[in-house]
């Protein structure tokens, strides 16, 4: 299996799906609130970086006296 492939990611939601329960609802409601808050986390990862790597641009501007 080749990452980054439609099979690759297919064997990745296979577990997801595995936990889906007719009898357990909440493990849905658990799955879908994951996959958002894991959008949020990554989110406000790249935002940080977004700062500090407008750090770096400044400290190598005035570095260079550009």
């Amino acid at each position: 299996m080749t990452y980054g492939t439609a099979e690759y990611y297919k064997e990745q939601f296979i577990d997801f799906l595995a936990d889906v329960q007719a009898d357990e609802p909440q493990y849905e409601k658990a799955i879908v609130e994951g996959f958002i808050l894991a959008i949020e986390d990554w989110r406000d990862y790249h935002a940080k970086q977004v700062v500090a790597y407008e750090g770096v641009k400044q400290r190598v501007r005035q570095a260079l006296a550009v």
